[in-house]
């Protein structure tokens, strides 16, 4: 009778270990199918949304030129005898800078005196012929001599402005002369050629206004610039690098142009631009020197930001996929959620956000993610 009391016990133990096993062996499947089933599914990188300031941030860079460049150019075409000057000489108003070949011209003015000579001794005989026939009472041959006589009289007026004109076209341009005291920057002329009448011959910069120069950056950057304002200039030249104070003379909208940046490719990213000069008036910049301006543009309140490549957009606007957990027998799992955002701002690499609470967001995936798909935040 004990025996069979210990047999059954016996073969309840039995039973008892191998429901154990069973169920410890449920258990050991059910965990590795849920780990390979988790390693199918996309691993993400995820950042937390952050308060701060959106910083936008242009670097903008020209070459320095003298603010009143004068050209100036001999407007007959006469050919170039001699060049008085080179770049970057210092003249003083009144000097030659150029000497033409004004041969033809004098010549010509010989001869318009020899005509107006001509004229003159012609006007003479008609006055003689107006006198003797006064004398005589011939109405006729009156009436001619004074009708000669007016003509005549026309014909040296005319005959003195010409050559007027003529006198002051060679005295303009037979040399060319400094009209201030200046800096010459560029020489086009060249000995023994005709001078263009398109082009400057010598270019003049009157050095005492400063130098300036110019560039355009985004709107956004330059929305805090104001006319006047006094702005650091960073200056390269071969003498070494300097920093200097400029001032901001004009700002003015241009082209707006196409960044190139947008997520949809459907879609094209507009920038405003804003053309923006500054002027420098320092003894140690020199023209032809480079120079780089550091722009910086804050918002003036903290606001919600976001990494832009946590940020999508599609037909529907602009969205971010966010981390939900949901509490399960085995542990937590987790899911990718859609969230449609407002942006309101953005720079290179951050977006400021309305209409959005503090999450964690995906940042980036291994595969495409869909709304309510489980993912692996482990990545």
């Amino acid at each position: 009778m004990l025996q069979a009391e210990g047999t059954k016990s016996g073969h309840k133990r039995m039973l008892r270990i191998l429901f154990g096993c069973f169920i410890g062996m449920l258990l050991l499947f059910t965990l590795f199918s849920n780990t390979l089933l988790s390693l199918t599914l996309p691993k993400v990188a995820t950042v937390e949304a952050r308060n701060g300031e959106l910083v936008h941030r242009y670097q903008g860079s020209g070459v320095l030129k003298y603010r009143d460049e004068f050209p100036l150019m001999n407007t007959m075409g006469w050919k170039v005898t001699n060049i008085a000057v080179k770049e970057g000489d210092l003249v003083k108003k009144g000097d030659t800078l150029v000497v033409y070949d004004s041969k033809e011209a004098e010549q010509q003015i010989e001869d318009e005196q020899a005509n107006l000579q001509k004229l003159k001794l012609g006007a003479e005989e008609s006055q003689h012929l107006f006198k003797e026939a006064t004398i005589n009472g011939d109405e006729t041959i009156i009436r001619n001599a004074k009708r000669d006589m007016q003509m005549e009289e026309i014909e040296i007026k005319t005959m003195n402005r010409k050559i007027e004109q003529l006198q002051n076209e060679l005295v303009s341009n037979s040399k060319l002369i400094a009209p201030f005291t200046g800096i010459v920057i560029k020489v086009n002329a060249v000995e023994g050629l005709n001078a263009s009448n398109e082009g400057a011959d010598i270019i003049l910069a009157n050095g005492n206004k400063g130098l300036e120069f110019e560039f355009t950056a985004p709107a956004k950057v330059t929305a805090n610039l104001k006319l006047k304002e006094k702005i650091a200039v960073n200056i390269s030249s071969t003498a070494g690098n300097k920093k200097v104070e400029g001032v901001i003379a004009e700002i003015e909208n241009t082209n707006a142009v196409n960044s190139g940046i947008a997520e949809n490719e459907d879609a094209v990213a507009i920038v405003p631009m804003k053309r923006i000069l500054i002027t420098i008036n320092d003894f140690e910049a020199r023209n032809g020197d480079s120079v780089v301006v550091d722009l910086v543009n804050k918002t003036e309140e903290e606001i919600l930001l976001l990494p832009n490549k946590a940020i999508h957009e599609d037909g529907s606007g602009s969205y971010v996929y966010i981390v939900e957990g949901k509490q399960g027998p085995l542990g937590n799992t987790f899911y990718a959620r859609r969230v449609s955002i407002t942006v309101i701002d953005s720079n290179e690499h951050e977006s400021a956000v309305e209409d959005f609470a503090m999450n964690t967001i995906i940042l980036e995936s291994s595969h495409p993610l869909q709304d309510g798909g489980k993912i692996r935040t482990n990545y």
